[in-house]
């Protein structure tokens, strides 16, 4: 007779996951990556980790209690899943437009926690109805030099979108840059727009394109700005 007792499956998973954890520390990519969030997410994913242990333990022993083992194992996983989330939804999900409110949260919120203001401030709230060309690029902390957690928001919209974002960047504190076709704009203001182009990896000659164009500036350690372009309807944000 074979006394060997089987592994459960649940206890082979929960081994797997353990030593992937030790073997490939993503936890820790995650912690640096969104730490306002991933902080608070850690010490939880930990928790529910531990309780199908204890609940199995309590099971053996009273022999009853096994929905709140299988309650238990399910929370271990959606724990896992939400830790993780922030990771993977600022990572990547560049160009669904469904995602727009959760990304512009983990990456306001999960990376600057507190410090969020300006970001959520110059991030619109929720896309318009008029939408098209939508990307959002963001990226999150990291500890290297010269490395800044930002964001990459562009889309087309119509005239009357273009206005309301005009209007409430107009009452913001920042430099307001009006742009004119080539050769009648001041010169001293093309760097300012060469800089924007790139970071946000768009035409460089945009001004030779666009009647109307203007961009606000919000300088500091890390510039920030927005450029709304009546002549194609984009919008274009960096923070």
């Amino acid at each position: 007779m074979d006394n060997t007792k089987k592994r459960s499956p649940w206890r082979t998973a929960n081994a797997t996951v353990l030593l992937l954890h030790l073997a490939l520390p993503v936890w820790l990519f995650a912690l640096m990556y969104t730490p306002a969030i991933s902080s608070i997410l850690l010490p939880v994913m930990m928790i529910c980790g531990l309780l199908p242990g204890v609940c199995s333990k309590l099971v053996k022993k009273f022999q009853k209690g096994k929905g709140l083992l299988i309650a238990s194992r399910v929370l271990a996983v959606f724990a896992i899943a939400a830790f993780y989330t922030p990771l993977v939804v600022l990572r990547g999900a560049k160009e669904v437009q469904v995602l727009y409110p959760l990304k512009r949260f983990l990456y306001t919120y999960g990376v600057y926690g507190d410090r969020s203001g300006i970001y959520e401030a110059l991030l619109p709230e929720q896309l318009p109805d008029a939408c098209t060309g939508y990307r959002f690029r963001t990226q999150g902390s990291l500890i290297a030099q010269d490395y800044h957690a930002s964001s990459y928001l562009t889309f087309y919209t119509d005239a009357a979108t273009l206005d309301t974002y005009a209007a409430y960047y107009d009452s913001m504190d920042c430099e307001r840059i009006q742009y004119a076709p080539a050769g009648e704009t001041d010169e001293e203001q093309f760097p300012y727009l060469s800089w924007f182009c790139n970071q946000m990896k768009l035409d460089q000659n945009l001004p030779e394109h666009s009647e109307q164009m203007t961009l606000y500036w919000f300088d500091s350690y890390y510039p920030k700005g927005v450029l709304l372009d009546y002549d194609t309807g984009l919008v274009a944000v960096l923070t």
